[in-house]
């Protein structure tokens, strides 16, 4: 039996307030959800940071509206798998679906869920030390992953991740971030203007930003 369940909610809740400054590498960002899991089991909102289970779907829902699926779908921090189950019950075509997760606990969850889901496949990997094979994939997604610093230099660690998984995949990616001085307490934050001109000056990439001035969290598309 897992301990934790026998905690009460008062008290998860507050721990579930509880989050860090950063993370020195990929590896204890792992190690922080790893413990969530185990700590929140039973409690996907809480194990992933979402506010609700609507939250979640409604970013899902902006992400596919602006780069819906195709052929081979990269997850990359794909938690518990949420967006494989989003994309069958919309009934979106797509190939093969393929999640990546530095937590190793997630990523066993989710070979449990979807272990008999023809298409889809689930794996440790941190891109960082072991990159993504150019052009391996078609649409990639990285949604609700890149909120924390981590690393000396956040902002080199998250365009380094950006810059994998944009060559890893043929059409393009989608990736959400925090908009700078929308609310108080966010760790690492960037302007969606400034990123999307970042990334059309590093990458080439086409971009395309959803942003409607009142949410924190903001999407910026990346087409080839």
């Amino acid at each position: 039996m897992n301990p934790f369940r026998l905690l009460p909610k008062r008290l998860k809740r507050r721990m579930f307030r509880y989050t860090p400054a950063g993370f020195p590498d990929p590896a204890a960002c792992g190690a922080f959800y790893d413990a969530r899991h185990t700590a929140f089991s039973g409690d996907d909102t809480m194990i992933l940071e979402y506010s609700s289970v609507q939250a979640q779907r409604r970013l899902f829902e902006r992400a596919i509206s602006l780069l819906p699926p195709r052929g081979r779908v990269l997850d990359l921090g794909c938690g518990l798998g949420d967006l494989l189950s989003f994309l069958d019950a919309e009934g979106l075509p797509y190939e093969s679906y393929h999640g990546i997760d530095v937590s190793e606990r997630m990523v066993q969850e989710a070979c449990r869920r979807f272990g008999d889901h023809k298409g889809a496949s689930f794996e440790v990997l941190d891109v960082l030390t072991d990159p993504l094979v150019a052009g391996s994939f078609d649409t990639g997604y990285i949604l609700s992953v890149l909120g924390y610093p981590i690393g000396d230099d956040p902002m080199v660690t998250m365009m380094t991740i950006l810059k994998i998984a944009f060559a890893a995949c043929r059409v393009g990616i989608v990736f959400s971030h925090l908009v700078t001085g929308r609310k108080e307490g966010l760790k690492f934050t960037s302007v969606p203007e400034e990123m999307a001109a970042h990334c059309e000056a590093e990458f080439g990439a086409q971009t395309q930003i959803d942003d409607d001035g009142i949410d924190f969290t903001y999407l910026i598309a990346l087409r080839h």
